[in-house]
C-alpha cells in the first residue's frame, strides 16, 4: 500500500481563549499540530496538512505539504485530497490535528484493516456516558459508538465519496452515503479531542 496522511487543521476558532487556533497551541514541548503530524509520519510516507488560507506559513511542519482549506471540514479535505493525489496513492488516512495523542496501535489497526480488503475503517470506542435525546427520554448508548481519527480509505473510495459533494462531521458519513461499508477497529479512549480547556490539560499528562 502506498498511504498519504491528510491532516485536517483548517480551522481558526479559538474557543479555547487563546488567539492562536487550538492546534497551534503547545502541549508537553509541542504543538498540538506538530504532534499529530509526526505520529502519521510515521505511518504514512507523505502528509498534507489542511490549514486555514490565512495560515499556511504558521501550520508549516517537518517535511508536512501545507495546503489551504475551505469553507467547510469536509471542503478543507477535498482540497487535501487533490494535494495528495499528487502522491498517488493507493489508500488515505485522515487525522484531525486536534488528536495529538494518537497511538501508533491506533493507526496500525486501520491500516491493518485497509490491507485486509476493507474499502474504509475507522477507529471507534464504547460511549461510556449516559445519553438522553434532546426532547427527553434516554437512550440506550450499547447501540453507540464514539468515532475517532485517523480515518483510512481506498484512495478511489474516499475521492468517490468527497465527488458526490456533501458536508459531514468526519469522512466515514460520506462513505456510508455511498452504501460502503466501513469496518470498525479498536481506537483508544487516550486518542482524546482536544476541545476546551481541560483537554489541553489531560493532553499535556498524555504527552508529557
Amino acid at each position: 500500500m502506498s498511504i498519504v496522511a491528510i491532516v485536517v487543521a483548517g480551522g481558526k476558532g479559538t474557543r479555547l481563549g487563546d488567539p492562536l487556533p487550538k492546534q497551534l497551541l503547545a502541549v508537553a514541548g509541542k504543538r498540538l499540530l506538530d504532534w499529530s503530524v509526526a505520529a502519521m509520519g510515521r505511518v504514512a510516507e507523505h502528509v498534507v496538512v489542511v490549514a486555514h488560507p490565512e495560515l499556511l506559513e504558521e501550520h508549516r511542519s517537518g517535511s508536512a505539504l501545507v495546503v489551504a482549506g475551505g469553507a467547510t471540514r469536509a471542503d478543507s479535505v477535498r482540497n487535501g485530497l487533490r494535494a495528495a493525489a499528487a502522491f498517488d496513492p493507493t489508500h488515505v488516512l485522515i487525522h484531525d490535528a486536534a488528536r495529538p495523542a494518537v497511538s501508533d496501535r491506533v493507526s496500525a489497526a486501520v491500516l491493518s484493516s485497509l490491507e485486509a480488503g476493507h474499502l474504509a475503517a475507522i477507529p471507534v470506542v464504547p460511549v461510556t456516558d449516559s445519553l438522553r435525546r434532546v426532547e427527553g427520554g434516554s437512550v440506550d448508548r450499547s447501540q453507540f459508538l464514539a468515532v475517532q481519527t485517523p480515518q483510512g480509505f481506498s484512495f478511489e473510495t474516499i475521492q468517490r465519496a468527497h465527488a458526490a459533494g456533501g458536508d459531514a462531521t468526519d469522512d466515514a458519513s460520506l462513505v456510508d452515503a455511498l452504501g460502503v461499508e466501513v469496518d470498525h477497529v479498536d481506537g483508544d479512549p487516550q486518542n482524546i479531542k482536544v476541545t476546551v480547556a481541560a483537554d489541553l490539560a489531560l493532553a499535556e499528562i498524555l504527552l508529557g
